[in-house]
């Protein structure tokens, strides 16, 4: 199974840096992999908490939920 992090807010505003580390303490401790195995889905980093368009969000967030539960490898970053 593919170990991933998905999140609505952008990658530095959500909690990916702070589960990241935890996540990989605990892959480590279960022979899982490390901090390369953690697939982050979500939002670029960027200034702002949302795009301020609604059909955007709608667009942005269909295709956040679709990466997530793809069958195929998650390519990260």
């Amino acid at each position: 199974a593919e170990i991933v992090w998905c999140q609505e807010e952008p990658m530095n505003m959500g909690a990916y840096h702070y589960i990241t580390p935890r996540l990989t303490t605990a892959m480590k401790a279960l022979g899982r992999g490390g901090y390369e195995d953690v697939k982050y889905v979500g939002r670029a980093p960027s200034a702002a908490t949302a795009t301020g368009f609604y059909q955007a969000h709608v667009q942005e967030q269909t295709e956040l939920v679709q990466k997530a539960m793809q069958p195929e490898p998650i390519k990260f970053p």
